[in-house]
C-alpha cells in the first residue's frame, strides 16, 4: 500500500470541497450525513470530528473544517466529502479511506538487553492503527532502555511492510554497541565555584568504583537536562543572579568513556541590601527580626531567604495564624549588584484546632496515639507543637509511616487534624542458630512485642543457649502507668557464663524501673535492682582479685539515667542522636556485700550524606570504682571487645588480659565508632555497613594508648523475624594469640 504524502491529500481536500462547493444550497437544509469506507474505525469517532449540524444551512468553509477535524484523527489516509440533492434537502457524504492496522511488532537485534524490558516500552499494541508519530516514540523509548542500563551508541531504526489485508508489520532494528559510562564531566568558565562542588549538585555522576551500588555513571538525557536547572539554581543560591548554563555536550566519539562537557557565564554576585518587614507585625519590627537570620551585605541565598521565610511563617502559625502568608519581595539593585527584600506579612485570622481524629490505627489504641501529640482539641495551631508530634509517634517505632492532613472545621477559625498512621509490625517470633564471641555456637529464641495489646506496653521472653555461655531475659513496660506520663517496668533475668578459663560464674537477678518525660526529647529513668552472683570453678593460677571474689555475693544498686532522643526514625534514623548518662552506687545504704559507684555514658549521632548514605557517630565510656576498702566485682567491669564495643575482637580481648590470655575486665573503657550506613535493597530494609571501631577497656588512664582498632563490613536486615545484624571484624593490630577477624551475628528486637 502506498501512503500519500500530506500535501496531496490536502490537495485533494481543497478539490472536493472547490466540486461540491457549486451544489450548496442556501436555502436547504442538511438533513443526512453518511459516513462510508470506515472498517476498523467506529462511526461515531468519526462523527464526533464533524461539525455540520442536521437542518442547519451547508457552508463551504464549515465542509472544509470536516475534513480537516476527520483527517486530523490520524486514522486515514484520504478523506472525501460528497453532496446529493433530495426533496428533503443535502445528504452530506463523507468517504475515507483508512491507514493500514498493526498486525505485528518484530524487534531485531537485541542481545544484551531482553525482549522483555524492550517490550514493556513499545505502545503499539496488534490492531492498532497505524501512526508515525507513535513509532518515532517508540523508537526513542527503545533508545532510552538502552541509555538506562548504559548502552550510549545504541542506534534503533524502523521499518514498515504493507500486507495486501489493508496490515502493516512495524520491525525494529536495534544496533547495540558497546556498554559504557561517564567518566569525565567537564566545567569550562566557572571561576568562583569549584568543579567538585557543581558536579555534588549534580544527580548525574561520573563512573566511580563503587558505581556497582550507587548506580552512578550512568547518562539519563533528561536527568543532564534537569541538572542545569539544579546548577542554575545552586548559582542563584550563591548569588549569581545572572549566570548562564549551557546545554551539556554530550560527546560520544568513545561510548565505553563518554565525557560531558558544560559552559558557564557566571556573571557577578550579588549581596543582599536593605532588608524590611511590612503588613501584620505580632509585636513590635524589633521583636519580628529576631527571627530574620540574613543580614545586609551577606551574599544574596536563596536558600537563606526561604530559611527566613520559613521561620517568620512559624513565628506566626505557633501562635495559631496557619494560614498566614509570608511574601519576599525583592529589588535588584544591579547597579550595587544588592538585592533589597521586604517581607509582606498576612496573618489572617487565628485558628484553632476543633477535631482530632486518628485513622488507620487497627492495632494502636486512640489513647496511646493522643499521648504523644503536643497540640490537643480546643487549642490555638500550632506548626512546632505538630513537628514535635510527628516524631515522637515516629520513635516510638508503632507505625511505619505517619501522616497529618488538616481540613476545614464548622467555621472558617476552625481547622480539623487527621492523624493517619500505618501499623508497623511490633511483635516477633525469633529461633535460629548463630555465633558470637562470647557465647560461641548458640541457639536463641525469643518472643516480644513493642506494643503489646495495642496498649504501648513493651514485653519480651527470650532465650540464648551457647557453647560458653547462656542467659533468659523477661521483661514488661508501661510507657504510661496507670495513664499517667511515668514509665512502670522489671526485669527478671537468669545468666551463666562459662567463657573465661580462670572461673565460671552465674547471676539471678531482678529490677523494677520507673521513668518520666521531662520534655518531648528528655527523660530520667531510675532503677533498683537485686542480683545474686555465684563465681565457681575458679582456677589455681587465676588471679588473686578473682579468688578473693570466689563464691556467693549479693548487690543492690540503684541508678539513675538522663538521656534525650532527637532521632527522625525509630529503624533506621537518618538525623538526629540518641544520648544518655547513666550513675550507679552499689552497696552501703542500700545493703547487700558489693560497695562500688559505676557511671557511664553513651551518645549515638545520625547525619545524612549523599546518595542515601548516613554517617552514624558513637561514643561509649564508662568508669567503675568500689568504696569502702572493696574489690569491684568482677563482672561489673567493662568487657571490652566484641559486637557491642570493638568488632575484630573476641568478648573482652580489647582490654586488659591475664597471663593466660583470659580477660579480666577493665575499670574504664572508651570506645569511638564511626560507620556508614548504605541501602542494598530498601524495599527489603537491607542495609550495608562500613565500620571502624577504635577505643579499649584500661584500670588507669596512662593505660589508654595505644588504642586497638577494628575495622570491617556488615549486614543490616530488618527482616521479618526481627531485625538480623552481621558484622565481619578484622583486627588491624592483631597481638600474639588474638585472632585477626571475628565473625559477629545477631537476631533481636531493638529497643
Amino acid at each position: 500500500m502506498i501512503v500519500k504524502p500530506w500535501w496531496l491529500v490536502s490537495f485533494a481536500l481543497f478539490l472536493s470541497v472547490l466540486i461540491v462547493g457549486t451544489t450548496f444550497g442556501q436555502e436547504e437544509g442538511l438533513y443526512k450525513i453518511t459516513i462510508l469506507g470506515n472498517a476498523k474505525v467506529e462511526e461515531g469517532v468519526i462523527r464526533g470530528a464533524i461539525q455540520s449540524r442536521l437542518g442547519h444551512p451547508l457552508s463551504v468553509e464549515q465542509v472544509q473544517s470536516d475534513l480537516r477535524a476527520i483527517f486530523a484523527l490520524g486514522y486515514f489516509t484520504d478523506v472525501q466529502v460528497d453532496i446529493q440533492s433530495a426533496p428533503q434537502g443535502k445528504e452530506l457524504i463523507f468517504i475515507v479511506v483508512e491507514k493500514p492496522s498493526i498486525k505485528e511488532v518484530v524487534i531485531t537485534g537485541n542481545e544484551k538487553v531482553k525482549l522483555d524490558d524492550i517490550k514493556e516500552k513499545v505502545t503499539l499494541p496488534s490492531r492498532s492503527i497505524l501512526n508515525f508519530e507513535r513509532i518515532r516514540e517508540n523508537v526513542e523509548q527503545i533508545r532510552k532502555v538502552y541509555f538506562s542500563k548504559g548502552y550510549y551508541s545504541v542506534k534503533v531504526t524502523h521499518k514498515i511492510d504493507y500486507l495486501e489485508t489493508n496490515e502493516a508489520v512495524v520491525t525494529f532494528k536495534i544496533e547495540e554497541g558497546p556498554k559504557g559510562d561517564v567518566r569525565k564531566i567537564i566545567f569550562k568558565g566557572n571561576e568562583r565555584i569549584k568543579s567538585s562542588d557543581l558536579k555534588k549538585v549534580m544527580t548525574t555522576k561520573e563512573w566511580n568504583i563503587l558505581s556497582f551500588l550507587t548506580k552512578s555513571g550512568i547518562l539519563d538525557e533528561d536527568a543532564l537536562k534537569n541538572d542545569t536547572q539544579l546548577m542554575t539554581a545552586y548559582y542563584f543560591d550563591k548569588g549569581f543572579l545572572d549566570v548562564k548554563i549551557s546545554e551539556p555536550k554530550i560527546d560520544l566519539s568513545d561510548p565505553k568513556r563518554i565525557r560531558i562537557e558544560i559552559e558557564i557565564s557566571e556573571g557577578p554576585q550579588y549581596r543582599f541590601g536593605n532588608i524590611d518587614l511590612k503588613g501584620d507585625i505580632l509585636t513590635s519590627k524589633e521583636d519580628l527580626f529576631k527571627s530574620v537570620k540574613i543580614k545586609r551585605n551577606e551574599i544574596f541565598s536563596n536558600s537563606a531567604l526561604r530559611r527566613d521565610v520559613g521561620t517568620l511563617t512559624a513565628a506566626f502559625a505557633d501562635r495559631g495564624y496557619a494560614f498566614v502568608e509570608v511574601a519576599p519581595e525583592t529589588s535588584v539593585d544591579r547597579q550595587n549588584l544588592l538585592v533589597h527584600i521586604t517581607y509582606t506579612i498576612d496573618k489572617k485570622k487565628p485558628v484553632s484546632l476543633e477535631r482530632i481524629q486518628i485513622v488507620g490505627n487497627t492495632k494502636t489504641r486512640d489513647k496511646v496515639v493522643r499521648r504523644e501529640l503536643q497540640v490537643a482539641e480546643g487549642e490555638l495551631y500550632s506548626v512546632t507543637g505538630l513537628g514535635l508530634s510527628r516524631d515522637r509517634l515516629k520513635r516510638t517505632g508503632y507505625f511505619k509511616d505517619i501522616e497529618f492532613a488538616t481540613s476545614r472545621g464548622s467555621a472558617d477559625d476552625k481547622l480539623n487534624l487527621n492523624v493517619k498512621v500505618e501499623e508497623a509490625q511490633t511483635g516477633a517470633l525469633t529461633f535460629g542458630v548463630g555465633y558470637s564471641s562470647l557465647y560461641q555456637a548458640m541457639i536463641s529464641a525469643s518472643i516480644s512485642d513493642r506494643n503489646l495489646f495495642g496498649l504501648g506496653y513493651s514485653g519480651s521472653l527470650r532465650a540464648n543457649l551457647g557453647g560458653e555461655a547462656s542467659d533468659g531475659r523477661l521483661s514488661l513496660t508501661d510507657p504510661y502507668f496507670l495513664d499517667y506520663p511515668y514509665s512502670v517496668g522489671f526485669d527478671a533475668y537468669i545468666e551463666n557464663v562459662e567463657y573465661f578459663d580462670d572461673y565460671n560464674y552465674d547471676v539471678k537477678g531482678f529490677n523494677i524501673r520507673v521513668g518520666k518525660e521531662l520534655t518531648p526529647i528528655w527523660r530520667l529513668d531510675g532503677m533498683y535492682k537485686l542480683e545474686d552472683i555465684n563465681i565457681f570453678d575458679v582456677t589455681r593460677d587465676a588471679p588473686q582479685s578473682i579468688k578473693d571474689q570466689e563464691g556467693r555475693a549479693l548487690t543492690s544498686a540503684i541508678s539513675a539515667t538522663l538521656s534525650v532522643d532527637t532521632r527522625n526514625d525509630y529503624f533506621a534514623p537518618s538525623r538526629g542522636h540518641r544520648s544518655s548518662i547513666t550513675l550507679m552506687p552499689a552497696g552501703g545504704i542500700l545493703g547487700g556485700d558489693n560497695d562500688f559507684v559505676k557511671a557511664y555514658a553513651e551518645t549515638n549521632w545520625f547525619f545524612p550524606l549523599m546518595w542515601n548514605l548516613v554517617l552514624n557517630l558513637r561514643v561509649k565510656a564508662g568508669i567503675v570504682e568500689p568504696y569502702g576498702g572493696k574489690e569491684v566485682p568482677v563482672y561489673e567491669k567493662f568487657y571490652v571487645g566484641g559486637i557491642a564495643t570493638i568488632r575484630g575482637f573476641e568478648y573482652g580481648m580489647a582490654g586488659p588480659v591475664d597471663d593466660n590470655e583470659d580477660p579480666l575486665g577493665a575499670n574504664k573503657m572508651a570506645v569511638f565508632t564511626t560507620e556508614i550506613l548504605f541501602p542494598l535493597a530498601p524495599e527489603l530494609g537491607l542495609r550495608g555497613a562500613l565500620f571502624c571501631d577504635v577505643g579499649k577497656g584500661f584500670d588507669d588512664f596512662g593505660d589508654f594508648l595505644p588504642v586497638r582498632i577494628g575495622a570491617g563490613p556488615g549486614i543490616r536486615w530488618f527482616s521479618p523475624f526481627g531485625p538480623i545484624r552481621i558484622d565481619l571484624g578484622f583486627n588491624l593490630d592483631p597481638k600474639n594469640g588474638e585472632k585477626s577477624q571475628v565473625l559477629e551475628f545477631s537476631v533481636g528486637t531493638v529497643y
